[in-house]
């Protein structure tokens, strides 16, 4: 590549390895068991071994910026950066460094610093952008096996059993030298997965067949990142609370904007767990003169059982904003550098994270299906079927679970100036609640509606429609919002944003938030950022698909087709895990300013007791938050999204002929991605107005118009004796 040649790396290899074999025939023991003709058996393997080279390109500290040496620093017009002092700032106004080096290094951030690896180049010229190249070899190593026997009873009975199981393992790709390699970040993901399925069949004669499938699917993972057992405390200084009430020991997430992110800090870094399947159907196929009837249904039971690790011993992200000026709310290309923040050890935001998730839940399915294929006349076939679907909404074995209820009055409501207060976590199987997280719908019909009629013999009309009831998020999963039994501590440097007040050396200085279970009710989790589904949102999402063509068929044989295929999605899930902030400041409320930066009596003084909010002034944006109990409230898996698809699709196709066939296909296609108006999720719309519009639609992408022209063909050569 590029970025190989210019850092003189030699020409990468790649390779792989995809080998194998089956077997299979009649079961034979010889003296013992003959089965031919009635028991036989197949069995395969399959390997992988995969090596792909891998590169990275990145932005890491130069040698005089770790030593707190800024002079050299340029921003990408060639300006010199300038590096403040946030302990100078005097209203709107601070003072840069000295020479623009930095003298009062953070103790932790002096060690965490070192684990930067050294620039390869001097990068992208005056900035040091791109300044470090690392390769290395992504292995992928997959060992799949299959077996399975078949037995013919009689002649209407018969049935098989088949076994399958595929181990794959995904050590991490290394960049770093030796010596940093543990703050790389990155973990290996090995996974194993066994299958088995028992199927019987049953004729009851030339018209009437039944069949049972049965089975079980399990995939264990255990992944573990580069960094497990490291010490924070011991190694980089941090206090020593920050290592005893770890559940994982990692390297800590250290992220400063436009430089490499260093360690582990997101969620699932350190995961293990089991996902199981059970299933069981039975379906049944019936030939009545013109119609061929099928009916059946099918249940399963789904589990995820799950423990992982996130931000276990801390992740801290570092901007420029602390050492930014001279007007320390106005950012510009020149002033501040997040490696400066770190430096400094005044992070922007983090958290401290105990018993990130840890579930073991459990769902059901239902389903029934009736379809009957009718030969209505004998240019004309009709498909008539409805199909009914029921996802019964998760449990938790021991009840760790719960979900956001926006309406609910909070019990702060009582406290002098927060009148109006209300939000807060509503837990399962307590004070009689169900021990479902979410109410289960029970009127999923899909109906099946299709038509093939032949107009002429040369030409044929055919239509379809359906709606399609996808698999639910409230079903077992292993994001469940467990906020009661996890406890999440939230890290600010510098409260105002003006001024450091909370320092790497002692990031938690009023204590770490622990798990209390569902004891404090509408209470928990008060101070701090936690991530929960939104109660009462458990609409199962769907699709309506539909498609019209007609097929005609030309002399020569050429075959001319023209369809129009769409679909239309309906309660589909717009965000995903904890992306989804309903705490944001309204338009009306950020129009404010540097007002909100002013600092206010703090009603919380008292009540919240870790964090931010729990000192005896707070800057006045904090009150003025939807949800002012709570540093961010991060929605997952909101539903209310829809989406449109429409096409034209043409084809044109001479079949094989004299040596010869050809195909013209032409596709013209609008895809509409839409969410709906956040008025279906309560009311939660002030503090998110300046995302979405209450009231109206918007799309989150544009609309996109796609062409497809293809042309192909073959012409096969006769040759003679």
């Amino acid at each position: 590549s590029f970025f190989a040649k210019r850092n003189n790396t030699p020409l990468p290899n790649f390779s792989r390895n995809q080998f194998g074999g089956s077997i299979s025939g009649p079961v034979i023991l010889p003296k013992l068991y003959n089965g031919r003709d009635k028991t036989f058996f197949m069995f395969s393997y399959e390997g992988l071994r995969q090596n792909t080279f891998s590169e990275l390109t990145a932005t890491v500290p130069t040698e005089l910026q770790k030593t707190g040496d800024f002079s050299q620093t340029y921003d990408s017009s060639g300006n010199k950066v300038i590096i403040y002092d946030p302990n100078t700032t005097v209203g709107t106004a601070r003072q840069p460094f000295a020479n623009n080096k930095i003298t009062n290094i953070d103790p932790v951030a002096a060690k965490i610093i070192k684990y930067y690896p050294k620039a390869t180049s001097d990068g992208d010229p005056g900035t040091h952008f791109n300044n470090f190249y690392g390769s290395g070899v992504s292995k992928l190593n997959v060992d799949t096996i299959d077996a399975r026997v078949d037995q013919i009873i009689s002649q209407k009975d018969r049935f098989f059993v088949s076994y399958s199981r595929r181990n794959l393992t995904q050590p991490p790709t290394l960049y770093f030298p030796a010596e940093q390699q543990i703050a790389q970040g990155g973990s290996s993901q090995p996974q194993l997965s066994n299958g088995a399925a028992i199927d019987y069949t049953h004729i009851f004669g030339p018209t009437w067949l039944l069949d049972i499938p049965v089975g079980f699917a399990r995939t264990f993972i255990d992944f573990k990142p580069i960094s497990a057992g490291f010490n924070p405390s011991a190694e980089l200084g941090f206090p020593d609370y920050i290592a005893s009430n770890a559940d994982h020991l990692l390297f800590p997430g250290v992220s400063a904007t436009n430089y490499y992110g260093l360690g582990d800090a997101g969620q699932g870094v350190t995961r293990r767990g089991g996902f199981n399947i059970y299933y069981f159907g039975s379906n049944v196929t019936k030939v009545l003169g013109q119609h061929v009837i099928k009916f059946g249904g099918e249940f399963r039971v789904l589990q995820a059982n799950d423990n992982e690790s996130g931000a276990s011993t801390g992740n801290f992200a570092f901007t420029n904003a602390i050492t930014q000026g001279p007007n320390p709310n106005v950012a510009t290309p020149t002033g501040g550098n997040a490696i400066a923040s770190l430096l400094l050890g005044v992070g922007n935001s983090g958290s401290y994270t105990i018993n990130s998730k840890n579930a073991a839940t459990t769902s059901k399915y239902y389903g029934a299906y009736v379809q009957d294929d009718w030969k209505a006349l004998r240019n004309l076939t009709l498909n008539l079927g409805l199909r009914y679907d029921l996802d019964i909404p998760r449990t938790e074995r021991y009840d760790r679970a719960e979900n956001f209820d926006p309406n609910a009055v909070s019990p702060l409501a009582s406290l002098p100036g927060l009148a109006g207060v209300h939000g807060g976590t509503v837990f399962v199987g307590v004070n009689g609640a169900s021990r479902r997280q979410f109410d289960p719908q029970y009127a999923n019909f899909g109906p099946r509606l299709g038509f093939s009629y032949q107009v002429l013999p040369t030409t044929v009309i055919r239509g379809a429609y359906g709606i399609y009831f996808g698999p639910s998020i409230r079903s077992a999963y292993a994001t469940v919002g467990s906020q009661g039994f996890s406890a999440t501590t939230t890290y600010t440097g510098s409260a105002d944003g003006l001024t450091p007040s909370v320092y790497l050396s002692n990031p938690f200085p009023n204590g770490l938030n622990h798990p209390a279970g569902n004891s404090q009710g509408l209470l928990t989790g008060i101070g701090s950022t936690f991530s929960n589904p939104l109660r009462g949102d458990n609409k199962v999402g769907y699709t309506e698909n539909y498609d019209f063509g007609i097929q005609h068929q030309l002399p020569w044989n050429v075959l001319v087709e023209a369809a129009w295929v769409g679909s239309h999605g309906v309660h589909l899930t717009r965000s995903a895990e904890g992306d989804y902030n309903a705490n944001q400041l309204s338009s009306a409320v950020l129009a404010q300013g540097t007002a909100l930066q002013t600092k206010v009596a703090n009603p919380f003084y008292g009540t919240i007791t870790t964090g931010v909010e729990a000192s005896a002034t707070i800057p006045r944006s904090y009150l003025l938050a939807p949800y002012p109990q709570y540093v961010a409230l991060d929605l997952s898996y909101l539903g209310g999204g829809y989406e449109d698809y429409n096409s034209i699709q043409l084809k044109l196709s001479k079949r094989l002929t004299h040596g010869l066939s050809a195909l013209v296909s032409y596709t013209g296609q609008k895809q509409i991605d839409n969410y709906s108006g956040i008025q279906n999720v309560g009311n939660i719309t002030g503090g998110i107005q300046d995302i979405y519009n209450p009231g109206a639609e918007r799309s989150v992408s544009s609309n996109n118009i796609n062409r497809m022209l293809v042309i192909s063909g073959v012409y096969t050569l006769p040759i003679g004796r």
